[in-house]
């Protein structure tokens, strides 16, 4: 019996001193190399986001070498006011600029359009937003129009509308 005790004794101290702290480690070790796998998978995710992203600069970047090197945003808008007939409705448009840096200037137009009709702003918005001359609507506030009290689906709207420029363009 006192045999049987100093093994079980024996046995415990072992499991205790050795085996437990074995098991610990290789659990710790375990846990890290499925965090450290995990953040590889993030890292090839990213890697592919990253990617996409760098290959849709190149094709901006194409796009805009292509544009005509007159291509003047005000110039642009202003004309597609005109072929939508939205020229009364259009009550201010003021250029602005923004530096972005790398040899590229973002411009846009801040413009107030005034008592419009859904159908119309649409229709205007898909002549504006031109994926050949990289021009997209960077902003835009939709409200119902102050002069009707939105009571006949008239609408007022806030837009700004931005393109980016190459600087040795102008």
């Amino acid at each position: 019996m006192l045999i049987g005790g100093a093994i079980f004794v024996s046995l415990f101290v072992l499991h205790q001193a050795v085996i437990e702290p074995f098991m610990l480690k290789k659990q710790r070790l375990e846990r890290s190399l499925q965090r450290r796998a995990e953040a590889v998978l993030e890292m090839k995710l990213l890697q592919k986001q990253y990617a996409k992203i760098r290959g849709n600069e190149r094709d901006a970047m194409e796009r805009l070498q292509r544009r005509d090197p007159g291509f003047e945003l005000f110039s642009f808008i202003d004309s597609q006011v005109s072929a939508q007939r939205l020229r009364d409705r259009v009550s201010s448009m003021k250029p602005g600029e923004a530096q972005s840096g790398d040899g590229i200037t973002q411009s846009r137009i801040d413009m107030k359009i005034d008592s419009i009709l859904l159908g119309q702003l649409v229709d205007f918005l898909v002549a504006i937003e031109s994926f050949e001359h990289v021009v997209y609507v960077d902003r835009i506030v939709v409200r119902s129009s102050s002069s009707s009290g939105g009571e006949d689906g008239l609408l007022d709207v806030l837009a700004t509308v931005s393109t980016f420029e190459l600087d040795g363009a102008r």
